[in-house]
């Protein structure tokens, strides 16, 4: 999923009552968050996001209550995804998952790496939200288990 497509999604489901600071700067926060950058880090130390890191932590916890956090449930079919982007010069892999007969997010992860290691911690996650063993679809990528 492109980084726009995510941004224009944001956009649609109004997530965000205020408008302050825009959807572009309150998603890299939360992918930055999600890639395991503290919020103090990025608010303080490097100044990456021009808002206080409660008002990160919120947009975090907004962002949140969008994936799936009840028991796990019997999945036939779930699409995984990753799409990289350069953050300061570096390489960003937002990686998420969503059940494809009801179209709601499992799990959204975020690291530095695209590995083997890092799709074996995504996809953990997301079986967590599943009681059976569902189909993935992945894109073929090498570093899929």
């Amino acid at each position: 999923m492109p980084l726009g497509s995510f941004w224009r999604l944001l956009r649609l489901m109004r997530l965000f009552k205020r408008n302050k600071v825009s959807v572009e700067e309150k998603s890299w926060a939360i992918i930055l968050y999600l890639a395991g950058l503290s919020l103090r880090a990025m608010t303080e130390r490097y100044g990456l996001v021009k808002a206080s890191r409660e008002a990160v932590r919120l947009w975090v916890h907004k962002l949140e209550s969008l994936t799936y956090h009840g028991p796990p449930k019997p999945r036939r079919l779930v699409a995984v995804d990753e799409t990289e982007t350069k953050l300061n010069g570096e390489w960003l892999y937002l990686w998420a998952a969503i059940n494809v007969d009801k179209k709601e997010i499992l799990a959204i992860y975020a690291s530095w790496q695209r590995s083997s290691l890092n799709a074996y911690i995504f996809l953990k996650k997301v079986l967590k939200a599943c009681s059976n063993k569902p189909l993935i679809l992945v894109d073929g990528g090498p570093w899929y288990p």
